[in-house]
């Protein structure tokens, strides 16, 4: 395990209690708020997710990657760009929720593309694909919530192709002054009371508040990719540093 990610607070956030693992409570949160997830981002995101993920994933178009696992795919929206910006081969999509991809499954197949992008249940941090299988791994708001993030970035390595490529979107808080305190305050205030006409499951949007405080973030995170023998290439902030962009190599 990397000393930049062991001693880090964001593994001690989960949703519901301290007894059970990680993992297993956000199966089950995200399979509660599967059909509210998409209106949570948005607001979390103040309607902007759909620009950076096109931002991002064009920074892998000079690429080609023909094949690509996305990776936490939750409800399918970055396969669905991934294929319309950089059409690939395939697209296999892996998350620890089956009802946050029974959501994606209904998108694909109403966009028409069912043959191209699959969805299967894995945990990332114990991926069953050979080595070297994929030319591009794809994350979007979904590495803040592994529960074991060296296994995971080490798997991801181990099934990427020589010189494939790590792309990851994740959001985070302004760094400081006035954003970080009108952020906080947004999220805090805004998000909570909004969230309660999402879902009754109220824990579950404070889990994903709280999972971006505490995670990783710029200088910290490369930190971690470099740890686990990945060479970043890119990295960008967007919308006063709300969302962060890493494109990394593998070494």
């Amino acid at each position: 395990m990397s000393k930049n990610s062991e001693n880090s607070s964001y593994t001690r956030v989960k949703p519901y209690n301290e007894d059970e693992a990680k993992t297993v409570q956000l199966s089950r949160m995200f399979n509660t708020i599967s059909g509210q997830y998409d209106k949570f981002n948005d607001l979390m995101s103040w309607g902007m997710a759909r620009v950076w993920r096109k931002k991002a994933l064009l920074s892998l178009k000079s690429f080609d990657p023909k094949k690509i696992l996305d990776v936490a795919t939750g409800t399918g929206d970055f396969s669905i760009n991934a294929f319309k910006y950089l059409r690939p081969d395939s697209i296999i999509g892996v998350d620890i929720s089956d009802q946050m991809m029974s959501v994606g499954r209904e998108k694909i197949k109403k966009a028409g593309l069912d043959q191209k992008i699959q969805f299967e249940r894995q945990d990332c941090s114990t991926l069953t694909f050979p080595d070297n299988s994929f030319d591009a791994v794809i994350i979007s708001f979904g590495i803040r919530n592994f529960e074991k993030l060296d296994e995971s970035l080490q798997q991801i390595r181990r099934v990427l192709k020589p010189d494939g490529h790590l792309l990851i979107l994740e959001m985070n808080e302004p760094q400081k002054g006035w954003l970080l305190k009108g952020y906080q305050l947004y999220t805090r205030v805004f998000v909570r009371m909004t969230s309660k006409f999402l879902s009754s499951d109220s824990r579950a949007y404070d889990y994903l508040t709280a999972s971006m405080h505490a995670f990783a973030s710029g200088k910290k995170l490369i930190a971690v990719l470099e740890d686990n023998k990945f060479s970043v290439n890119k990295y960008k902030s967007f919308t006063f540093g709300v969302c962060s962009m890493y494109l990394a190599e593998k070494q």
